[in-house]
């Protein structure tokens, strides 16, 4: 991959089901149960990714013409930096395209303050080193509160 260009560009209507299995396998890496990761909350992203583009995006990662990855965002408004921060909630690359500087490149694109970011938020499983140590090499820090969350019914 050294010569080959890597282009990040926002997901097209065309490009859905490729992404949809790409966010299956992200979970199947993480070892998810079976069920976590449904067709019908895949579909209920993608919907959302047009009711709502001021507040969510989907980047995908292109080499050579073909999708080999994506990131999913979605941005919020954090009183304490005092701006909007855009949360990293997925990144996935395939396998074979791995550590090969993709990630590394599209955060680093990410990395610069603008009018509607202040910040990058984003989180890893303690499990996933790989990730976690990329995260780290990019700049990120661990911030000393514990995300806590509930499931309404």
């Amino acid at each position: 991959m050294p010569n080959d260009k890597v282009i990040f560009r926002p997901m097209r209507v065309e490009d859905e089901p490729l992404i949809a299995e790409m966010m299956k396998a992200l979970y199947r890496s993480l070892q998810a149960p079976d069920d976590y990761m449904t067709d019908k909350k895949i579909a209920a992203t993608l919907e959302q990714l047009s009711i709502q583009p001021e507040y969510l995006k989907l980047d995908v990662f292109e080499v050579n013409e073909k999708i080999v990855g994506y990131a999913l965002l979605f941005k919020f408004w954090y009183n304490e930096f005092g701006g909007t921060v855009w949360n990293i909630d997925e990144l996935f690359v395939q396998p074979e395209f791995q550590r090969q500087g993709i990630s590394s490149s599209y955060l680093s694109s990410l990395s610069k303050r603008t009018a509607d970011r202040v910040a990058l938020s984003l989180e890893v499983l303690p499990q996933n080193k790989g990730a976690y140590d990329l995260y780290k090499r990019t700049g990120f820090e661990e911030k000393e509160t514990v995300a806590l969350y509930k499931l309404l019914e």
